[in-house]
C-alpha cells in the first residue's frame, strides 16, 4: 500500500513538474516578446505611421524616414510627442501579448476582475504602498545624490512636462495615470498570477516583483517597484483580480505626476495640496499598517489552502532558474547595466 501511495506521488511530482516547467516557459516567451520584439514592432509603427501622416505618403524605405525624423527634432522630444509615443506603443504591445497568450492558451484578462470590493480594497491598501514609496524614495535620493558626488550619475525616469501645453498634460496624465497602470498591471501581475498562482501563490508574488522592478530598468524606481510589487501582487491574491493594483498603481503614479506638471506651471496651489495630500495619506498609511496591514499583507492563509505535490523548493528552482525566465532577467539586467553606464 505504502509503494502504491508512493508511485502515485511521485507521478503528482511529475506531472506538476511538467506543467509548472511549462507554464513558466511560457510565461518568459511572452515577456520576451512584450519587452523586445513587440515594444520594437510598435514603435516603428508609430514613426512610419507619424512620417505618413506628416508628408501625407507612403514610403517604406528606412533612409527617408529616419532623415525625416532628424529634421523633427522639436517636436519629437516635445513632452506631448514623447506621451503619444508612449501610449501608442504600450498599448499596442498589451494587445498583442495578450492575443499571443491566448493562443498559447492563458487568458490573460481573466484577471480583471471589477466591482465595488475590489477598488475599495485598492483604496484602502493604496495608503500602505505609497508610505512604503515615500520611504524608499526617500533613501534611494540620498544613495543616488551621494553616488553623484562621488563622481556617479545614477539615471532615473524623466516624465518632466516641458511646456505647460494643455495637449502635453492631458497626454501625461494619460499615460501616467491611465495607460501605464493598467498595461503593466495586467501584463506584469495578471499574466504572473494568473500562470502561477494555481501552483505557487508566493512565487508567483515574488517573480512579479523582480520581472516588475526591473522592467524599470533604472535602480531608483527598480527598489521602490520591488517592495511596491509585493504588495500590489498580494492584494490582488486575495482578492482573485487585478483590479485593486491597477488602482494603486495609478494613484500611486498620479502624486508625481501633479509634481511633474507643477515643474512646469510652477503653481503654489498645486504645491499646496500635494504635499496635504501626502502627509495626510501617509499618515493614514501608517495608522492603517498598525490596524489591519497584517491581515491584508499576509499570504500566510493562502499559502497553507495550497494543495500541491511538489515542495517548495522545487517549485522555486522551477520557477526561478527557468532557463527562458533567466535569460529575460539578464537582459533586464544588462539594460539597467547600460543605462548607468551611458550616464556616465
Amino acid at each position: 500500500m505504502n509503494d502504491l501511495a508512493s508511485s502515485k506521488l511521485e507521478l503528482a511530482q511529475l506531472d506538476e513538474r511538467y506543467a509548472l516547467r511549462k507554464n513558466v516557459t511560457k510565461l518568459g516567451v511572452l515577456f520576451i516578446l512584450y519587452d523586445l520584439v513587440f515594444m520594437h514592432i510598435t514603435r516603428q509603427i508609430f514613426v512610419y505611421l507619424y512620417y505618413s501622416f506628416s508628408v501625407k505618403s507612403f514610403n517604406f524605405n528606412p533612409i527617408v524616414i529616419n532623415e525625416f525624423i532628424k529634421s523633427k527634432t522639436d517636436v519629437i522630444t516635445s513632452t506631448t510627442f514623447q506621451m503619444s509615443f508612449s501610449c501608442f506603443v504600450i498599448l499596442l504591445s498589451l494587445v498583442l501579448v495578450i492575443i499571443t497568450a491566448r493562443l498559447m492558451g492563458i487568458r490573460v484578462l481573466s484577471s480583471v476582475k471589477v466591482n465595488k470590493q475590489n477598488i475599495r480594497l485598492g483604496l484602502m491598501v493604496y495608503p500602505i504602498g505609497l508610505l512604503v514609496n515615500t520611504v524608499l524614495t526617500s533613501v534611494t535620493s540620498i544613495i543616488t545624490k551621494l553616488f553623484k558626488e562621488s563622481g556617479t550619475t545614477i539615471p532615473t525616469a524623466d516624465f518632466s512636462v516641458d511646456k505647460a501645453s494643455a495637449a502635453a498634460i492631458i497626454m501625461t496624465i494619460l499615460y501616467l495615470v491611465v495607460i501605464a497602470p493598467i498595461s503593466e498591471e495586467i501584463v506584469f501581475r495578471g499574466l504572473i498570477l494568473n500562470t502561477l498562482s494555481p501552483f505557487s501563490k508566493k512565487n508567483a508574488v515574488i517573480l512579479s516583483a523582480i520581472l516588475f522592478a526591473l522592467m524599470h530598468k533604472n535602480i531608483p524606481q527598480a527598489v521602490g517597484a520591488f517592495v511596491i510589487g509585493i504588495i500590489f501582487a498580494t492584494v490582488d491574491i486575495k482578492a482573485n483580480s487585478i483590479v485593486p493594483s491597477i488602482v494603486m498603481h495609478s494613484l500611486n503614479n498620479m502624486l508625481p505626476c501633479l509634481i511633474n506638471i507643477n515643474a512646469s506651471l510652477k503653481s503654489t496651489a498645486i504645491t499646496i495640496i500635494y504635499n496635504f495630500l501626502v502627509y495626510a495619506i501617509v499618515l493614514f498609511g501608517i495608522t492603517f499598517i498598525v490596524l489591519k496591514g497584517r491581515q491584508l499583507l499576509s499570504l500566510k492563509d493562502v499559502a497553507n489552502a495550497e494543495n500541491t505535490a511538489l515542495s517548495n523548493r522545487k517549485k522555486r528552482i522551477e520557477i526561478f532558474l527557468n532557463p527562458i525566465i533567466l535569460i529575460y532577467i539578464v537582459i533586464l539586467v544588462y539594460s539597467l547595466i547600460a543605462n548607468i553606464i551611458a550616464a556616465n
